[in-house]
């Protein structure tokens, strides 16, 4: 094999892991996910796990890295952009609420509506559950970035103040109206007769969610509390 042809199979190998590390971590968790089960899964040999990334851990740690930048990639742009118009004074509401929009029709379609979202989601939601020694990638890689733009969209939209705790308790619980379709797939989806999320469903998920969201976002009385002095 030239080495050329033995660099390509190496990287495939890696990829196949990560790849089977995304489905199997997903469905059993960190813990109980056998390095036996990841290999077979991956169609390689049960060596190939220490070799290329020296154990569970390291794989885990691969996996994790690689769904925040696939993460990133999808949304990203769209936190980047709430972040710009909260930082410009001269941001109307109606472009800031379309901003919001975006991102929550973005977030839905990505969460509910591709595999690859679904399968990433079901590793994020699992290290809610169980914590383990990749959280801090998933939350300075993705969590924290995704929260504050969140976070500060709400602030700016209410005239709250974006730090104080009650400002972001709010943001949380807002953001859970879209979470708990993901977290709940399995109760959604039997409560309305559904087989699986089309596109039309996510679409009217999403509609829902910002009309809610949007009910909730009237500007604060300046005397609330997290209300903007």
């Amino acid at each position: 094999m030239t080495r050329q042809r033995r660099s390509d199979a190496e990287s495939g190998a890696r990829q196949k892991l990560i790849d089977a590390g995304i489905i199997l971590f997903g469905l059993h968790g960190y813990e109980a996910t056998s390095t036996r089960s990841l290999a077979a899964a991956a169609g390689v040999n049960l060596a190939a796990i220490p070799y290329h990334f020296g154990g569970k851990e390291g794989l885990y740690r691969a996996v994790a890295s690689h769904i925040v930048d696939a993460r990133n990639a999808v949304l990203g742009p769209y936190f980047e952009r709430i972040r710009s118009l909260c930082a410009d004074p001269a941001a109307g509401r109606d472009t800031l609420v379309s901003a919001l929009r975006a991102m929550i029709q973005a977030l839905a379609a990505d969460t509910l509506g591709t595999s690859q979202g679904r399968d990433a989601s079901q590793i994020m939601i699992q290290e809610q559950i169980a914590l383990t020694p990749a959280f801090d990638l998933f939350y300075e890689g993705f969590f924290c970035t995704a929260l504050d733009a969140w976070t500060g969209l709400v602030a700016r939209l209410t005239g709250r103040d974006a730090g104080h705790p009650d400002t972001r308790l709010r943001a949380l619980a807002l953001l859970g109206q879209i979470v708990i379709f993901r977290v709940g797939a399995f109760t959604v989806l039997r409560h309305l007769g559904w087989q699986r999320f089309t596109p039309e469903a996510v679409e009217s998920i999403a509609e829902i969610c910002i009309e809610q969201i949007e009910a909730s976002l009237a500007p604060a009385a300046a005397a609330s509390p997290g209300g903007a002095s």
